[in-house]
């Protein structure tokens, strides 16, 4: 088998094998996280990742090794797209980029775990992905603080360029429970 890794651009995922495949390494490449952190990371459910795959408002690019599919970065500018994203924020706090489509939301950027560490692949991907936006547009994240140490040393990485990062609000989960006096 080559290692080559191919990174193919596409709107639309028709094959449902594909679909099928790229949604197991949704789930299984949250797997590990999900057990570490009380924010359920990878949200959509089947039928909402199904509906991101054919629809043509996300640009998809498929991680090939050989001719295995092995990861996928997701990305749109249409922001209410996304259920968890508060579009007219973005649209108060970056009225230009907002009016040109140039706000980009990346709810993903996924690698089969047997994949993971091989190769950077995930920084290739994020990389592909990212050079296609244009230096004049704004990315938008999120991820739990479990991740915060590592992702912008990963993006720095993929992008092999110097960036603005800026937080613009942080989620606490907190837990209370009564506990009897001793």
């Amino acid at each position: 088998m080559s290692d080559e890794i191919r990174i193919a651009e596409t709107h639309v995922v028709e094959e449902p094998e594909a679909r099928l495949r790229l949604w197991a390494i949704y789930r299984g490449g949250f797997e590990r996280l999900n057990q570490r952190t009380p924010i359920h990371h990878g949200g959509f459910s089947v039928a909402q990742f199904e509906a991101i795959l054919q629809d043509k408002d996300f640009e998809k690019f498929l991680v090939y090794i050989a001719d295995e599919l092995v990861g996928v970065t997701l990305l749109t500018n249409v922001l209410e797209k996304i259920p968890w994203v508060n579009a007219p924020y973005f649209e108060r706090r970056y009225p230009e980029h907002f009016a040109a489509g140039k706000i980009y939301y990346l709810p993903a950027v996924v690698i089969d775990p047997k994949h993971q560490d091989l190769r950077r692949i995930g920084a290739k991907l994020l990389q592909e992905a990212l050079t296609t936006l244009g230096q004049d547009s704004v990315l938008a994240v999120d991820y739990s603080e479990t991740l915060r140490q590592s992702l912008p040393a990963f993006v720095s990485r993929g992008l092999g360029i110097t960036f603005k990062e800026e937080i613009l609000d942080r989620l606490v989960y907190q837990i209370f429970y009564y506990e009897e006096p001793s």
